[in-house]
Order: structure tokens, then C-alpha cells, then sequence
């Protein structure tokens, strides 16, 4: 748990750094990631007219599977510029700042993980993972013959 004392906060800024467990990402066995290794941080927190700026960075690794070959990933996610401001309650004595940390995070997951920008995916009659080498079948003939709009690459006008 990542927690800052207000009070403190009151007498000079906070720094904490340290690494959270796996778990802290919460992500379910069905999810597309898994967590790879724990999250490591350094923030500061400091007060600020109206309420506390946390600020720092934050990193962890996860695995995926890759959008267009689905061979194995593995992918930084972080924040090395992070600022998250919170406002503070009347009595409020203790800050947590988890689930904001885990959200960024999470917004840092990449929509379609690639095992590099030029991975040429699968042959889409085969099935054979074009980084290894080209297949043998005729993609542009076997892609013809299943193409609904083929009925029409004859028509005239």
C-alpha cells in the first residue's frame, strides 16, 4: 500500500520509493496480460494549495501475446513523468494512492501488443508464422477464391 501522512505532508515534502508485489495489478487469469514483475515507484508527494501534488514514476513489466503472430511479449508499462493531484477532505489524515497508480498503469497496457513494429503476423490460408519465412501456399489465389466480392472482379461497366 502506497500511503502518505498528511501531517507530514505539512512539515516538507514526502518521498517514497519501493517495489509492489505482482498482484498489485489485479489482473485476472482471463485478461490478454499478465504481470511479469512487481511494480517499482519513487514519488513524492508535497502539499499544494487545496491539496497534495504525488508525483514520480512508476514501471512494471507484463506479458502478452503478440496482436499479429501470437508469439510471446514482454512489455514495459510505466510512467516516468506521472502528476496526480488530489484534493483533501476536512480531517482527512492519511492519502492512498493505489488504485490511482494501478489506473495509470493500466492506461500504459498497449491496445494491440506487437513483438516488434515490423512483425509480419500469420499467413491468413496457413496459418505459418511469416517471420520465419514464407509459405508455400498462394495467399493472393486462396484469398480469390474465399472473397465474397470475387463474383465481381469480372464485371464490366
Amino acid at each position: 500500500m502506497i500511503a502518505f501522512s498528511i501531517s507530514a505532508l505539512e512539515k516538507a515534502p514526502v518521498n517514497k520509493s519501493g517495489s509492489l508485489p505482482e498482484e498489485f495489478l489485479d489482473l485476472a487469469p482471463e485478461d490478454a496480460f499478465t504481470a511479469a514483475s512487481p511494480v517499482e515507484y519513487d514519488l513524492t508527494a508535497s502539499l499544494v494549495s487545496g491539496g497534495v501534488l504525488v508525483s514520480g514514476s512508476v514501471a512494471a513489466a507484463v506479458c502478452a501475446d503478440c496482436g499479429r503472430c501470437l508469439q510471446p511479449v514482454l512489455i514495459s508499462i510505466g510512467n516516468d513523468d506521472l502528476h496526480l493531484f488530489f484534493e483533501i477532505a476536512d480531517g482527512q489524515e492519511i492519502l492512498e494512492v493505489d488504485e490511482d497508480i494501478r489506473a495509470e498503469l493500466l492506461l500504459d497496457l498497449p491496445m494491440n501488443p506487437l513483438c516488434s513494429p515490423d512483425c509480419r503476423g500469420l499467413c491468413p490460408v496457413c496459418g505459418c508464422d511469416l517471420n520465419e519465412g514464407d509459405c508455400q501456399c498462394d495467399t493472393a489465389a486462396a484469398a480469390g477464391k474465399v472473397s465474397p466480392w470475387s463474383a465481381l472482379d469480372g464485371l464490366e461497366l
